[in-house]
């Protein structure tokens, strides 16, 4: 796209359909209509979850790991009760830090079976926080979530990891 001087949507919006299909064959149609807020596609309201998560913005800007550490604990409660209520666990923690100036980092760390309760998703989440410390610049909003999720029905194994 950047060949052809589409760098934002805008740019693909300023284009003709025309010039679309003729450069992306069958996906210039979608591009186009997408770019100016059209999408017909049958919304899925029954989706498999592929992820379950929750963060929380502060009013105050967070600098002090103490500080980061106490807000994760609720992040990580509430992961957790979804995981019990469902039955789901999943292998993959992403810690998401977001700062005043809207900048966005993600780490996260995958184990080789489902996390198997509270506290490894908790010793994981708090791993990530500190391997990050200290943070270039205050935090506006944190977000722990859990991945690769499975329910309990499926045939991989949960083990206690004991971290």
């Amino acid at each position: 796209m950047n060949g052809l001087g589409i760098f934002t949507g805008l740019d693909m919006r300023n284009q003709t359909l025309e010039f679309m299909i003729a450069n992306f064959g069958k996906a210039g149609t979608y591009y186009y209509w997408i770019s100016r807020g059209v999408d017909n596609r049958p919304v899925r309201a029954n989706r498999i979850r592929k992820s379950v998560g929750a963060e929380n913005t502060f009013s105050t800007d967070l600098a002090e790991f103490d500080a980061l550490f106490a807000e994760l604990r609720p992040l990580v409660d509430k992961v957790w009760r979804h995981c019990e209520a469902t039955g789901n666990r999943g292998r993959t923690v992403t810690l998401k830090i977001k700062f005043a100036d809207f900048e966005i980092v993600t780490r996260s760390r995958s184990v080789s079976s489902a996390v198997a309760n509270r506290e490894d998703l908790a010793d994981l989440a708090v791993s990530l926080l500190e391997d990050n410390m200290p943070l270039p610049k205050a935090v506006r909003l944190l977000g722990v979530s859990l991945s690769s999720l499975q329910g309990e029905n499926d045939s991989e194994p949960q083990l206690d990891f004991g971290i």
